[in-house]
């Protein structure tokens, strides 16, 4: 017993001596070394906003459960509203977008100027002759509570006033004005069934397509399907995310889900609806995704090429204001960005040594914006910067946080999303960033800013 009690007290005795001899070490380092204090992070100023709005300020009668709808005119571009002269036009409604109202704002202040009910409504992303063109419905379907008749109407931008309309059978699902004509998109039910029709600058209508009969009318939809416009469309196949393209001189391209049709709206032609995903028009020739390859067709829609397996077209993001013309940019299997020889479709090499990533056991392909002549690869960790037709790589940075969308902005690129960063064009070097705390998406109209979402729309201080 008494051997274990030496031992225990060595024990204890050395524990003292340690915790001594480590407090004299402790209290030296105080006196001569003094702990650092930690810098804090550099402040990032906040992107303000010259005026805000806000949905419940519009819709006093939805008893503070407005939104914002975006986007306005029942497809998935990113339409989210219409700038007509010196007003901006939103459509507002309940948290299931109905009860919709279309209101005309002063660009300038955000003050309400007009505001008209449009039960279901939608407006074209783009004025008509200068109106703003609309649609509401006017009688439903019992068993869906879908719009069967609807009153197309074109608005003062100034006063909200009706200047023309007319009445117009059908299953209204996408508004589309384009020059002096204008396409509405039906998907009628039983589905899979699409319909096009179009008007002149008057309302008249001039033509009617069904598309119904044709060998890849049922690629335009998918029963995986995604709405911007929370609609109570039936279980079953739908339009699968409608883009509007406007290529191959003049034509203009309902590109959804594995199919395109492409439309001569002065003519009221189709030109032809192959499985064609993914569109891009480089100028010369159109590209379209078909299963596991990417085909070039010719603009009257002969198919010229083939690229090899496993390569195909990046999704085709673009700044709208430089038009629907865009280099193509394509992908392997793996992620990796290649340049394609667009007058035989063969492999030339490596475009940029991007990855696919994931997230959420998703596989998430690399990212390709094309603006002012730039195309930006983005993978999960860089951005880089090349000349896809030439291959020449000009730069490459960390991929930033959030980046949503990538516009111009004078001799400068401007990245969105969470953050708004201002990029020099040639080196890619960050000169400002700013915090975005203004709606959901970040959007340029001309040379404006404008933060818009479900809860608000802002005009932004030029960063």
């Amino acid at each position: 017993m008494g051997t274990v009690l030496k031992m225990v007290g060595l024990y204890l005795l050395i524990l003292f001596l340690i915790a001594v001899v480590g407090g004299l070490i402790d209290a030296g380092s105080t006196r001569s070394d003094p702990t650092p204090t930690r810098t804090p992070a550099p402040r990032v100023p906040t992107l303000d906003a010259v005026w805000s709005v806000q949905p419940d300020s519009l819709r006093p009668d939805l008893g503070g459960g407005a939104e914002l709808i975006t986007p306005l005119d029942g497809s998935f571009d990113d339409n989210r509203l219409v700038v007509a002269g010196a007003t901006w036009v939103v459509l507002s409604g309940d948290s299931a977008d109905r009860r919709v109202a279309v209101h005309g704002l002063d660009a300038a202040t955000g003050r309400p100027l007009w505001r008209n009910d449009l039960p279901d409504g939608m407006c074209a992303g783009r004025p008509l002759d200068g109106a703003v063109l609309c649609a509401a419905s006017t009688a439903t379907d019992p068993a869906t509570g879908l719009g069967t008749r609807w009153r197309i109407s074109l608005f003062d931008p100034a006063t909200g006033r009706e200047l023309r309309g007319t009445d117009f059978d059908g299953w209204l699902t996408l508004l589309r004005a384009d020059g002096d004509r204008v396409m509405l998109v039906e998907q009628r039910q039983p589905a899979p069934h699409a319909v096009l029709t179009g008007l002149d600058a008057t309302l008249k209508q001039r033509w009617r397509i069904d598309l119904r009969d044709q060998q890849e009318h049922v690629g335009l939809f998918s029963n995986d399907r995604i709405f911007y416009r929370k609609l109570p469309i039936p279980d079953g196949p739908a339009l699968d995310r409608p883009r509007i393209r406007k290529v191959a001189n003049g034509l203009t391209a309902l590109w959804s889900g594995q199919s395109t049709a492409f439309v001569d709206l002065r003519r009221g032609v189709l030109v032809g609806l192959p499985r064609c995903s993914r569109l891009v028009d480089d100028g010369q020739r159109l590209w379209c995704n078909q299963g596991n390859r990417a085909t070039a067709f010719s603009y009257r829609l002969e198919r010229l090429h083939r690229t090899a397996d496993d390569t195909r077209l990046a999704f085709p993001y673009r700044d709208p204001r430089a038009g629907d013309v865009t280099d193509p940019v394509f992908t392997e299997a793996g992620g990796r960005a290649v340049r394609v020889d667009p007058a035989s479709g063969r492999t030339l090499g490596e475009l940029a040594e991007t990855r696919n990533g994931s997230a959420f056991g998703l596989k998430l392909s690399p990212r390709a914006d094309f603006v002012d002549g730039v195309t930006l690869l983005s993978d999960s960790s860089l951005t880089i910067a090349v000349d896809a037709r030439t291959g020449a790589s000009h730069w490459q940075r960390q991929k930033p946080d959030a980046m949503d969308e990538v516009w111009k902005w004078g001799d400068r690129l401007l990245l969105t999303g969470s953050y708004v960063r201002l990029l020099d064009r040639s080196t890619g070097r960050e000169l400002v960033a700013y915090r975005q705390r203004h709606g959901l998406y970040t959007a340029v109209v001309g040379d404006t800013l404008v933060g818009i979402g479900p809860d608000e729309v802002a005009r932004l201080t030029r960063p």
